[in-house]
């Protein structure tokens, strides 16, 4: 099964522990989605990453090959979110693929703040396994950097 994580679980670290022997295949594109911060999080002190559909925007992630054995990790670790399967854009090439979405019940309509140690975490992946530095810079630059 191909996998495709976009929030904490595309570190390579966070994924050997929840998933370990879990391979990456390198990143991927959501087409037609944006990242949004709309779960309230007890684990991470903020809001946890979602993805919502958006005609406009799309979300870069790191696709990953797991086992049945790795399903049953991330659907428990995961398990404030519903699987979908998805299709996503690698090298021009649509790839079937799943991905977690937050159960609706949980949002929460206004969405909140990450805590910076999660998007630390989100960026960590991003910059180890090469999403596009606008990308990365995009989120460093509304979660991370002061504003004035």
């Amino acid at each position: 099964m191909i996998y495709f994580g976009y929030g904490s679980n595309m570190s390579s670290t966070v994924m050997a522990k929840r998933c370990p022997g879990a391979a990456s295949l390198g990143v991927a594109r959501l087409d037609h989605h944006r990242l949004t911060f709309d779960l309230p999080s007890r684990r991470w002190g903020g809001h946890a990453a979602n993805v919502v559909p958006d005609t406009s925007s799309g979300v870069w992630g790191v696709l990953w090959n797991v086992t049945e054995g790795h399903l049953t990790s991330l659907d428990s670790v995961e398990a404030r979110y519903d699987r979908y399967p998805i299709v996503v854009t690698q090298n021009d090439s649509d790839i079937m693929a799943m991905t977690y979405k937050v159960k609706e019940s949980l949002v929460s309509p206004k969405g909140g703040s990450p805590h910076p140690t999660y998007v630390a975490n989100i960026l960590e992946g991003a910059i180890e396994h090469g999403l596009p530095e606008n990308y990365v810079r995009s989120i460093r630059a509304r979660y991370l950097e002061p504003r004035t």
